[in-house]
């Protein structure tokens, strides 16, 4: 009996090496693909503190009467008779604003000069009236409420300003005035970078002269830095 295991120990040995000959071949094992993960854009947060510098124009929308409004007791701005003035605006301003996820809330307090060209100061009957550049300042303190947008924020502001404003017309007349009047107006902030913001603002008051009331807006775009 142990003559017949011996061959039959040697075929098996004989066809399992014939069967490795060719070289062993690995089993094949079916891969699942991996979804790439989703790139996250880095979250803009608007909380901070920032100041910088503002430049633009400025435009009067004045009376289009020069009588006086109270003769006795005459406050406020000067003689601004005359309609659609405008000129030059500039200056600074710091501010903060605090992210609250959509909504952005903030407080601003700038500083301008100002420049009002030909300004009608008083009438003379059926003579020319003269003429003058009025120049001088605003100082306003605003309330801000924006939408988160990424980068941008769009926003609307209100708040009060101060204004004065002195000029000598061509008859070497001195006047002088000031008035304080709540305004409104609307914006866009853009973050150009982590540490640097741009933005461009309207905002339009409407304060009392000594012969009515009279509208000055402004204009302009701003640079600021982010603390």
């Amino acid at each position: 009996m142990n003559i017949v295991l011996v061959p039959t120990a040697v075929a098996a040995v004989l066809a399992t090496t014939a069967a490795t000959a060719g070289g062993y071949a690995a089993p094949i094992i079916a891969v699942e693909p991996v979804a790439a993960a989703p790139i996250l854009q880095p979250a803009r947060d608007w909380t901070g503190f920032y100041a910088g510098l503002q430049f633009g124009r400025v435009a009067n929308k004045g009376p289009d009467y020069c009588a006086l409004k109270n003769p006795d007791n005459p406050t406020g701005l000067p003689y601004f008779c005359t309609t659609d003035a405008k000129g030059p605006a500039y200056g600074g301003h710091v501010g903060y604003l605090r992210d609250f996820g959509r909504f952005v809330g903030g407080v601003e307090l700038s500083y301008d000069r100002l420049k009002l060209k030909d300004i009608t100061v008083h009438s003379e009957g059926d003579r020319e009236p003269p003429f003058a550049d009025a120049k001088g300042n605003m100082i306003r303190a605003k309330l801000l409420a924006g939408y988160d947008a990424g980068r941008f924020l769009p926003y609307a502001a209100v708040g009060v300003a101060r204004a004065k404003f002195d000029f000598t017309d061509n008859n070497n007349d001195p006047y002088s005035g000031h008035d304080t009047a709540f305004g409104y107006g609307a914006g866009l902030k853009f973050l150009a970078s982590e540490r640097f913001m741009l933005g461009a603002e309207w905002m339009t008051h409407e304060f009392t002269t000594i012969t009515g009331d009279t509208d000055i807006s402004t204009l302009g775009l701003s640079a600021s830095y982010r603390f």
